[in-house]
């Protein structure tokens, strides 16, 4: 379990904010409930009012899956070392992946997940910490720059992991961000 602190919260709230920026960056969309499952590959999922609903049975799923994708992100830019908390990590966002497959009334296809996947990952940190440090890594993955919550996450024992994630989708459900952290 996570303990708030003021810059946790600031972390969350940035992750929060390049979610919906994302969510709502693309050409093509899918909107709410207006979504169409046959939407083609090109489209890109875009929140709406039912993502932000206040989950209260279990917890909020995408809120969850975002901060896991950050964590996914950070390790490969950054070729942290693997660990076993990796793996946990990479089967908790598939089974977060297939859980938004099952459930969203969004209903997004694979393509338009794995798209909106690419598209966080790429927009979740400002363009100057992808910039390569004297090491040829992004300057994020200095001790300073890299987030706290990326050591915090990759610190947990991965058995914990599983049991959070199992017990956050054991109850299918509208995929929401709130309430976060």
């Amino acid at each position: 379990m996570f303990v708030l602190r003021p810059r946790r919260i600031k972390v969350v709230f940035r992750s929060l904010l390049a979610a919906v920026a994302v969510f709502s960056f693309a050409s093509d969309r899918v909107r709410g409930e207006d979504a169409d499952s046959s939407a083609g590959d090109g489209e890109v999922m875009v929140l709406g009012p039912r993502q932000f609903e206040r989950d209260t049975n279990g917890g909020a799923v995408l809120c969850a899956w975002s901060i896991y994708l950050a964590v996914q992100t950070v390790t490969s830019a950054c070729r942290l070392p693997p660990g076993p908390v990796d793996d946990a990590i990479d089967e908790a966002i598939v089974a977060m992946d297939d859980f938004i497959l099952a459930h969203s009334s969004l209903h997004p296809t694979r393509s338009m997940l794995d798209n909106f996947k690419g598209e966080l990952a790429a927009s979740r940190f400002p363009a100057v910490e992808w910039e390569l440090d004297g090491k040829g890594l992004p300057r994020l993955c200095s001790s300073d720059g890299r987030e706290q919550i990326v050591d915090q996450v990759r610190s947990m024992q991965p058995d914990n992991i599983r049991a959070r994630v199992a017990e956050l989708l054991a109850v299918p459900r509208e995929p929401v961000m709130n309430p976060c952290l």
